[in-house]
């Protein structure tokens, strides 16, 4: 009897405010951290070498830290479900 291989999980991440925010690799040596602490903690923690993380105009936030936030999010239908921004008026 041969085994069926085992699905692989969807692990993709959506940023339904893409214009907002851009993933970056973190590469070399200067520190950064992320801009939210983790529920428990009282420092905020590294962002490591090779590590995605999305950049915004003034923030760096882990993958975990934006999943989290509703940053990004695993519903890829994320496009259907959220609430529409009003168009702007021209006056």
């Amino acid at each position: 009897m041969s085994e069926e291989p085992q699905a692989t999980p969807d692990c993709r991440l959506y940023v339904p405010s893409s214009e907002d925010w851009r993933a970056v690799v973190k590469m070399g040596s200067e520190r950064q951290y992320c801009y939210s602490k983790t529920p428990g903690d009282t420092h905020f923690h590294l962002i490591l070498n090779g590590e995605i993380y999305l950049e915004g105009e003034t923030e760096k936030l882990c993958l975990n830290c934006a999943l989290r936030m509703g940053v990004v999010t695993t519903d890829r239908l994320f496009w259907q479900n959220r609430v529409r921004k009003p168009p702007k008026s021209v006056m």
